[in-house]
């Protein structure tokens, strides 16, 4: 692709000199009852993907003008040149304006070009953008259709991974495990939660339940694949003093019994034989380990296993 400037120029101040010219007033006070004697004016509206892009842009134009006396005429899903003929002849007819959102070089080029032959004033609302981000990125623009919406999707699927991590954070809503992309499992303070916040960010569905000597697991934990289930392993020192930690910042001495150093290696022998008799759980020693280093060892584990299972 070349990345020549855009003949057309900026979609926003195009559109607001056009309806300047037409005498088109602004949503002034004084003007909101004053009728136009103008004709009507038309705008084609041309996208080769949804049209979403296209059609956000003139609304948010459009929405300084009264534009009483404007029709618009939507034409999404263009992807042919036969279909930019038949748009450009009706535009021509029409005396309209088009503004445009397509990034397909031969296309936008051919749409250019048709718009210049027919005497059809025409905005590229996205091109001239593109190409001066290309310049300055010094990176070809990947010219794919829809690009944004699909990091749109990428953004709402972490919304959505939060939101689960939320609502199955401590054991809560047992019955959402089987749906979890992964499941933490481990002593009080091991790091269970900001684990599943961490990759929740990276929008993976990430669940924890707590374990303790004097609990009872809920029975969804043994219900799903075993090999999404990873158990947290943590040395007596670091828990000690990650617990001592807690107790201090909720107000509390740290010798009380939660941060007892024999309690707790007791609780660690508990934790190791329960792991055995689990096979199928991915045992993660997080000792000293700052967060980001353990999630890249457990997603290197998961990823290792659905590739192993893609094969099958």
């Amino acid at each position: 692709m070349s990345l020549r400037r855009s003949p057309i120029g900026c979609p926003i101040r195009s559109i607001c000199l056009f309806f300047k010219r037409a005498k088109v007033l602004p949503l002034h006070k004084e003007n909101i009852h004053r009728k136009s004697s103008r004709r009507t004016k038309t705008i084609y509206l041309i996208g080769e993907g949804t049209g979403e892009t296209i059609d956000k842009i003139a609304r948010a134009s459009l929405a300084q003008f009264l534009c009483e006396d404007l029709k618009v005429k939507k034409f999404f899903q263009v992807r042919s040149k036969e279909q930019i003929r038949k748009i450009s002849n009706g535009a021509s007819e029409d005396g309209a304006l088009i503004a445009f959102s397509i990034v397909e070089p031969s296309l936008r080029d051919f749409l250019i070009e048709e718009t210049r032959s027919c005497g059809i004033k025409a905005i590229d609302v996205i091109g001239d953008f593109i190409v001066q981000l290309s310049m300055f990125l010094e990176e070809k623009p990947m010219e794919v259709p829809g690009r944004q919406h699909v990091l749109n999707e990428e953004y709402y699927r972490r919304i959505e991974a939060i939101n689960f991590a939320v609502k199955h954070d401590d054991g809560k809503q047992p019955q959402g495990l089987r749906v979890a992309d992964m499941i933490f499992v481990g002593l009080s303070r091991t790091g269970k939660t900001p684990l599943s916040t961490y990759l929740a960010h990276q929008g993976w569905k990430v669940a924890n339940v707590p374990l303790h000597p004097d609990m009872t697991p809920p029975p969804e934990l043994f219900q799903v694949d075993q090999h999404r289930i990873f158990a947290l392993i943590i040395n007596v020192e670091t828990l000690v003093k990650v617990r001592e930690a807690r107790l201090r910042q909720v107000g509390l001495t740290p010798d009380a019994r939660y941060a007892d150093p024999v309690r707790i290696s007791d609780e660690i022998d508990w934790c190791k034989a329960f792991y055995e008799q689990n096979p199928g759980w991915h045992v993660i020693d997080v000792s000293d380990k700052a967060i980001e280093e353990a999630a890249a060892s457990i997603l290197n584990i998961y990823q290792s296993k659905k590739r192993s299972k893609s094969r099958i």
